[in-house]
């Protein structure tokens, strides 16, 4: 059983060190959030480059495809960041009206699969439903960084840098009512 969220962790003051060079991170972030990337890393911008999405989502699209491999094999990022938020309306546990129609079905998930999002639902629903309304969300939100850090890391470019240790990718997410980042620790999922 999960307990009642997943342990989370604040962002240290140099989390990624500045290095002030270009292009040294990769943001996956949600199109909704208004999570500023370089002040939640206290980087700048020019060290970043970004891909938002619905949900933060890793999918299977030309455009999430040639943005992890030009970033990973062209420009050598350094760090991979998979940034999600609280209160985000596609990744919604409570009412599971997120996320429809045709973009859905082009998830990293076998043809004719459900929807990534319903299925990492489905596969925690009781933990999720034994939570307080806005908790649930709130695991959700950190359920499906954790889960996108797995389909980042079946590409076969992000395996291989992360085996020669240059590169890193770490899951966020991200808190506007703080105006803060935390770290969602992956160590502590056993699915």
């Amino acid at each position: 059983m999960i307990e009642a969220r997943l342990k989370t962790e604040p962002l240290g003051e140099n989390y990624i060190p500045s290095l002030q060079q270009a292009q040294q991170i990769l943001w996956i972030g949600c199109c909704d959030s208004n999570a500023k990337e370089s002040t939640v890393l206290n980087i700048l911008n020019e060290e970043l480059f970004v891909l938002r999405n619905l949900g933060n989502m890793i999918i299977d699209d030309l455009s999430c495809e040639t943005t992890i491999k030009h970033a990973v094999v062209d420009l050598q990022v350094k760090h991979i960041v998979v940034c999600g938020h609280y209160g985000c309306r596609i990744v919604n546990a409570t009412s599971r009206d997120g996320l429809k129609g045709p973009w859905s079905r082009q998830v990293l998930l076998p043809k004719n699969s459900t929807n990534k999002l319903d299925a990492l639902y489905s596969m925690h629903e009781e933990d999720i439903n034994q939570l307080p309304v806005q908790e649930r969300d709130r695991l959700f939100v950190e359920l499906n960084v954790l889960d996108q850090l797995r389909s980042l890391r079946k590409f076969p470019e992000v395996t291989d840098a992360i085996t020669l240790e240059r590169l890193h990718i770490h899951g966020l997410v991200y808190d506007s009512e703080t105006e803060k980042a935390r770290r969602v620790l992956e160590e502590q999922q056993s699915y």
